[in-house]
């Protein structure tokens, strides 16, 4: 069942319930973009970008998350490839947070939104965001890419 996130007590339990993402990874994004091309070759603008992420968790409980982000704002994606050590895309401790009536989330507990460096960190901005826990999903299989 999905949990909409509507103020800071939903965005609490969510940090709880996910232990804040310690020991997670964000194994995939999905982006929907505003645009679409309809079957008569008609453009159309929906006005609303949607970004699907699914975490699996190194620990046993809740071990697979999904979190839906409506009316994204701003997405910022960052690779670091000069990064051979591929254990540094560990999440320790994300940063989860409504501020000026938008919901942030970020991999990092240093992430701020003021922060000079905040795009040398992974996030995401929005109107609106939903999650929930999925009961098998671990494994390198992919979810969000898969025909619906």
């Amino acid at each position: 069942m999905w949990q909409v996130l509507q103020s800071q007590a939903d965005i609490d339990l969510l940090m709880r319930t996910y232990r804040s993402f310690h020991d997670s990874c964000l194994k995939e994004v999905a982006v929907q973009n505003r645009e679409y091309v309809d079957e008569r070759q008609a453009m159309h603008f929906d006005n609303q970008t949607i970004i699907k992420m699914r975490f699996q968790s190194q620990f046993k409980d809740n071990a697979v998350l999904e979190w839906v982000f409506e009316d994204v704002i701003e997405f910022n994606w960052v690779q670091d490839e000069r990064n051979v050590d591929t254990g540094l895309s560990i999440i320790l401790q994300a940063v989860c947070q409504w501020q000026q009536e938008m919901l942030y989330w970020a991999e990092d507990i240093d992430w701020h939104l003021d922060a000079a460096d905040k795009n040398d960190y992974r996030w995401v901005a929005a109107k609106r965001g939903r999650w929930r826990i999925v009961e098998k999903g671990l494994g390198p299989a992919t979810a969000l890419f898969a025909a619906s």
